[in-house]
């Protein structure tokens, strides 16, 4: 009779553990997606990022400043950041339920060339049914200082290509990272 008892219970204790949007696997499931975004965006990985985004895909800063509108832009943004050897470290990662946080730290060839210094950003990502629907982007504290460094850096190379006619432009694709990459390297050398 106990033995009857507990086989009625287990389908409804399994169902339970499934759906939990709190259970320790749904968590490092949603973990392990935004791991895997982040190794595919740092690999230039097209067709994988493809394959943990929604189709309505966007990223978007806490201030409401669009940063990524759509996939195609993505797809630039990621082709772009080949050009300049971006890559996104991971510094920490919590999940709850359908959401994600992670600190991140960005740096790219720009970064190198100008000695910058990297930014680092709260993204919290939105996943809904094993695909991240969208990130949210926050900065954290020092980021404006940062920010500030890094655009007179920016403003003395943008200067700079207008002095020597380089194609510069602020277009966010692979043509433009291209252009920008062998600015960067004149510069870098004629600077040195």
């Amino acid at each position: 009779m106990i033995n009857k008892f507990f086989k009625s219970l287990f389908p409804l204790v399994l169902l339970i553990f499934i759906t939990s949007p709190t259970t320790k696997f749904y968590t490092l499931k949603n973990e392990d997606i935004i791991k895997s975004y982040i190794t595919a965006r740092n690999n230039y990985d097209i067709k994988k990022v493809n394959t943990l985004i929604d189709k309505n895909y966007y990223e978007i800063f806490i201030d409401g400043n669009m940063e990524i509108e759509n996939k195609e832009q993505l797809v630039d943004a990621i082709l772009w950041g080949k050009e300049l050897d971006s890559k996104i470290n991971l510094l920490d990662i919590k999940s709850n339920g359908e959401t994600v946080i992670s600190i991140q730290e960005h740096i790219n060839y720009l970064d190198i060339a100008l000695k910058r210094k990297s930014r680092k950003f709260k993204i919290v990502y939105t996943l809904l049914n094993g695909k991240i629907q969208n990130q949210t982007i926050d900065t954290l504290a020092g980021y404006y200082q940062i920010l500030k460094f890094n655009s007179d850096r920016y403003k003395k190379f943008m200067k700079y290509c207008d002095q020597n006619n380089l194609n510069c432009s602020n277009s966010f694709n692979r043509e433009s990272g291209s252009h920008l990459r062998k600015a960067l390297e004149q510069y870098t050398i004629e600077n040195e």
